[in-house]
């Protein structure tokens, strides 16, 4: 092999091998800071975890990797207060040095809090990971904004009502989010919370901006960490389920709210990094009836069973897939059509908006 070969096969290599390195050194941080316990010192906790590290980068996965592992989502809380609509109390001050003197004092009792309590909502997740950080020398900020968490929100910001985090990192700022990589929160009807589970999901660890944006966009518009990102830009986002954003990535149609009339031709190009057996698309329209029911056996015991005349009616998409691209076609049935939901085997991936010309 000639030198000019070997060269680009170095460069070729490289970033495979860095990012195999890294990954490397995230596993054993994260096997690190998992064992590290709260001795009831909050200082000495963000030194147990980051004494051990020289790189910035490094320090700052260790502090967000011990946040997920700890901290669990106080759901009861958030529907004693947020869900009703209600602003829990902070302080009361009557100049600037009071005021100065009451946020210092409120913050520390809340930081100790959620220690002692190991539960937090998202502010106190990302204010929990920029005081740590703040300790260790490292530059953050607590990120105000609004997230995409319902399948009917497209077409809209929803509401400001979250906050994540931006740390600085080899000379330029990355986006994270403590609160949704510790897991998730079941939800009734009402949207009212039920309960947490706890799952560390990496994909929310310094996510590239464009993907962060999919579901989050900041009160700031800097936060974006893009070009000509607006508010407006992340209201035509469509939904991505949260179990399928990570491998997921929209080529075509080039928005989440289709404007269309009855007879046109939508035209989709997506990528996932799964097996996908079919496609599917449910709509206001047509929906394929589930396939699975559930029989009473007794009181306490019931079985699923495969209803035969659900299968028989279900429809399929045909579809063409090149590499970990699908791509297909969907005939826009009447002016009625408001929303088309995505299924790959049989699960909502993502939903679309339609606006039709005489439709909503």
């Amino acid at each position: 092999m000639n030198k000019r070969k070997q060269l680009l096969l170095l460069i070729f290599l490289y970033p495979i091998f860095s990012f195999a390195q890294l990954s490397i050194k995230f596993a054993s941080v994260d096997s690190f800071a998992s064992q590290v316990k709260y001795r009831k010192d909050f200082r000495t906790l963000t030194e147990d975890l980051t004494s051990p590290y020289s790189e910035p980068l490094l320090k700052a996965r260790s502090i967000f990797k011990w946040i997920t592992e700890n901290i669990r989502y106080n759901y009861k809380y958030y529907n004693k207060y947020y869900y009703q609509g209600r602003e829990p109390k902070s302080f009361t001050c009557k100049d600037n040095k009071d005021c100065e003197s009451k946020r210092i004092a409120w913050e520390i009792n809340y930081i100790e809090t959620i220690l002692r309590k190991k539960k937090a909502v998202c502010y106190g997740y990302a204010m929990l990971f920029k005081k740590m950080c703040d300790i260790a020398g490292l530059q953050s900020e607590i990120i105000p904004g609004y997230v995409r968490t319902e399948y009917y929100q497209v077409g809209t910001a929803g509401t400001l009502d979250h906050a994540w985090n931006a740390v600085w990192v080899d000379s330029t700022w990355h986006l994270l989010d403590p609160t949704w990589a510790a897991g998730g929160c079941a939800k009734n009807d009402d949207g009212k919370m039920l309960s947490f589970t706890k799952k560390f999901n990496n994909y929310y660890w310094l996510t590239s901006p464009e993907n962060f944006a999919r579901n989050h966009f900041p009160k700031n518009n800097k936060w974006t960490l893009l070009q000509n990102y607006t508010k407006d830009s992340f209201a035509l986002n469509p939904y991505y389920a949260a179990n399928a954003i990570s491998k997921i990535r929209l080529m075509a149609p080039g928005s989440g709210v289709i404007h269309s009339k009855k007879g046109d031709t939508v035209h989709f190009r997506i990528g996932y990094e799964g097996p996908v057996q079919d496609i599917q698309i449910n709509s206001n329209y047509f929906r394929n009836p589930e396939i699975w029911v559930y029989e009473e056996v007794s009181k306490r015991k019931k079985v699923r069973k495969l209803d035969s005349g659900a299968v028989k009616k279900q429809q399929y998409i045909q579809y063409q897939r090149v590499g970990n691209t699908y791509e297909f076609y969907y005939l826009i049935p009447d002016n009625s059509l408001y929303y088309l939901d995505i299924l790959f085997n049989r699960n909502r991936v993502m939903r679309f908006k339609v606006v039709t010309s005489h439709g909503k």
